[in-house]
């Protein structure tokens, strides 16, 4: 459609120069003003009434089919995606018409025109993030994935080491329990074995007090160990959240940069209107994290208490039943909040249009329709 109104507004004037159209129209009592104000609406409704009327096409279809459940925030956003619209293909139609009036041939404003519709619509957008990549630099995947593998294997080493002198610990004050414990592939609690082994030290430990006793020990080896690992896993967290705030800080530059173009913040608009931007993507992972974090990660943390009380042998690779864990149920935006993102990029495209408007104004003012 932005090509389109370049193409309806590229002679508007220059097209009835040419002919001399223009010029017996301004000889006659019609103000300049009438003029440009008559084709910017007569241009601008050429434009929208076809386009409007598809619209409403799409929307009554929408509407009688069964299979199609909008609510009222759905046809909301439809209204402020066509009026988006609306602004963005005016703001074409009146480039045309400001290139038009600095132009004394239609050959040179379709040939500006082109020019500067390929410079807004591919040129920028696609040049922004290359721009934003030089200047503001962040560690590559590779290079971070590398050092997420040296500490993976570091948190491992660690780990075997500890639970290797908690076991040398263990078996010297204990002696021959420890061994018969050991016989019994420490119950399972330390790796995936026969659940026969499971079921043995379990049927000790009721009988032996000691034996309960080492088993709980050992456990508390275990898990110390196993935060240990835990906590040098978290520097690999730290590692890949840096990256993302360092990318997350590139793009946003690359955005910002890429808003000197209309095709850009019409596209900002579009997709956070409709929800399918990365601004709704960061809205999904939030809600998720508030989740994972109010009521998924209580509810693993009393299912894992109640499931040691039961059985002290159960560790965080046992087999927990959570199929009444509650649900994550994902909620779309409010439409307010979605609004209030969108005005700026709204505004920067009214913006566009009132500075083509004036620019055009002021050369038709001075146009020489000779």
């Amino acid at each position: 459609m932005s090509l389109l109104a370049i193409l309806f507004s590229y002679d508007a004037v220059t097209g009835e120069r040419q002919t001399g159209t223009l010029r017996l129209v301004v000889a006659n009592s019609v103000s300049r003003v009438t003029i440009l104000f008559g084709k910017l609406i007569g241009g601008t409704a050429s434009l929208l009434i076809p386009f409007i009327l598809s619209l409403l096409a799409g929307a009554f279809y929408i509407s009688i089919n069964p299979h199609i459940e909008w609510d009222s925030s759905a046809w909301a956003e439809l209204a402020f995606l066509t009026a988006a619209s609306s602004t963005f293909i005016t703001l074409f139609y009146l480039l045309g018409l400001m290139v038009s009036t600095f132009s004394r041939y239609s050959a040179t404003s379709i040939l500006n025109c082109l020019f500067l519709w390929i410079l807004l619509i591919l040129v920028i957008p696609n040049m922004c993030p290359y721009i934003s990549a030089q200047l503001y630099r962040i560690p590559s995947i590779k290079e971070t994935e590398r050092k997420d593998l040296e500490i993976e294997i570091h948190s491992l080493r660690v780990f075997r080491e500890l639970n290797k002198e908690g076991a040398k610990k263990l078996k010297s004050y204990y002696g021959e329990l420890w061994s018969e414990f050991e016989s019994m592939k420490f119950g399972g609690l330390h790796d995936d074995v026969d659940p026969k082994y499971r079921e043995a030290a379990q049927q000790r430990a009721a009988a032996d007090p000691e034996f309960k006793a080492m088993m709980n020990a050992f456990v508390e080896e275990v898990e110390k160990a196993r935060e240990e690992m835990e906590r040098i896993r978290n520097e690999s967290d730290k590692l890949w959240k840096d990256l993302n705030t360092k990318a997350a800080l590139q793009t946003k530059l690359a955005k910002n940069l890429a808003c000197v173009s209309p095709f850009a913040n019409f596209v900002y608009v579009a997709r956070d209107l409709t929800g399918t931007g990365l601004r709704s993507l960061d809205y999904f992972v939030r809600t998720d994290n508030e989740h994972r974090k109010e009521q998924y990660g209580p509810y693993l943390t009393k299912k894992f208490q109640d499931a040691q009380k039961n059985d002290p042998t159960v560790t965080y690779s046992s087999f927990l039943d959570i199929s009444d864990r509650p649900r994550f149920v994902f909620k779309e935006e409010a439409l307010k909040d979605k609004l209030n993102a969108v005005l700026p990029y709204w505004g920067i495209l009214v913006l566009f249009n009132v500075v083509f408007f004036v620019v055009a104004f002021t050369g038709f003012l001075r146009y020489d329709v000779r």
